[in-house]
């Protein structure tokens, strides 16, 4: 596994399907996987209910079938499915990269790459954006270029 990964691969939290109160935690870092819950109930007999915790290994989960449909229950398939992922080796590092250098890269495409590159996922709609996009360090393209591409108005004179 690289080693400039940082140790936290991956965190989300939620609570489960109502009427349920419970709340989870799925945290994957560079090693393993770790699975917590906290029981949340008015009912005395989970008052003394204590926080759970489940570790495994990478190769373990990807075993681990009962894990799996909790997690899928809980966080929903496309969630499993990342984590499998990541616990099989597999890491989307383009999404880990900073915005600054993101957006470097971002600069020699054309317009039109990036307009199709804002539509993969949140995080390049969030970078491509373009009054990120039109810095003085990465200015490509004319401002109102940019303004017409994404059917702006454009604040910047020329």
């Amino acid at each position: 596994m690289a080693s400039w990964l940082p140790e936290t691969l991956f965190e989300i939290v939620g609570q489960g399907q109502a009427p349920s109160k419970d709340y989870y935690q799925l945290l994957v870092t560079r090693s393993e996987l770790i699975f917590r819950w906290w029981k949340i109930s008015l009912r005395s007999e989970f008052r003394s209910a204590k926080p759970g915790e489940t570790k495994e290994t990478h190769e373990d989960f990807l075993e681990n079938s009962h894990l799996q449909v909790q997690i899928a229950l809980i966080f929903g398939g496309k969630i499993l499915d990342y984590v499998s992922n990541l616990c099989g080796g597999k890491f989307d590092f383009l999404e880990r990269l900073s915005d600054k250098l993101l957006l470097s890269i971002i600069s020699y495409l054309d317009l039109e790459d990036v307009g199709r590159l804002s539509q993969t996922s949140h995080r390049f709609a969030k970078v491509t954006h373009w009054p990120e996009l039109v810095s003085l360090e990465h200015l490509e393209w004319t401002a109102v270029h940019v303004g017409q591409a994404v059917g702006e108005d454009c604040p910047l004179s020329l």
